[in-house]
């Protein structure tokens, strides 16, 4: 029986490796969408990060989490498992940390996508600001 359940872990191992290796590749695909093929219209360029990040809907119809997969002066792109049903220009609240940094701010929705939305920042606090332009100068390679 030892040897079976060895068997078995084996297979779940493997079979998560395999799993993990596929997220990371769909993540790659998904960023490099913006770089192939697509007029860019952003006006700030992107960064990848890795943090996670709640968001609650202004009108207090719905609160989701999920993971900042970039960011920017002007905004993120959160991917989430939950299903969203937002319409472009829908007034949120984001929080999220990212690299001992915790972020608060206020946004709209831009797009919506199956497992994630693009989200715009609208007001933000001195501080705040602050605290993105020094996440986004370590992101670059530049020191705040």
């Amino acid at each position: 029986m030892d040897k079976f359940e060895g068997q078995v872990e084996s297979q779940f191992d493997g079979h998560a490796e395999q799993e993990e290796q596929q997220e990371q590749k769909d993540q790659k695909e998904r960023r490099s969408v913006a770089v192939e093929g697509i007029v860019e219209r952003r006006e700030h360029t992107r960064y990848a990060v890795d943090a996670w990040a709640e968001v609650m809907v202004k009108d207090g119809t719905m609160l989701f989490r999920g993971r900042v997969l970039d960011v920017s002066q002007g905004g993120c792109y959160i991917e989430t498992e939950a299903r969203l049903r937002l319409t472009p220009g829908t007034p949120v609240e984001i929080i999220f940390r990212a690299h001992d940094r915790v972020l608060r701010c206020e946004g709209t929705s831009r797009m919506v996508r199956t497992r994630g939305a693009g989200f715009l920042f609208e007001m933000m606090s001195a501080k705040v600001r602050a605290e993105l332009e020094g996440l986004i100068a370590e992101l670059s390679g530049e020191r705040a």
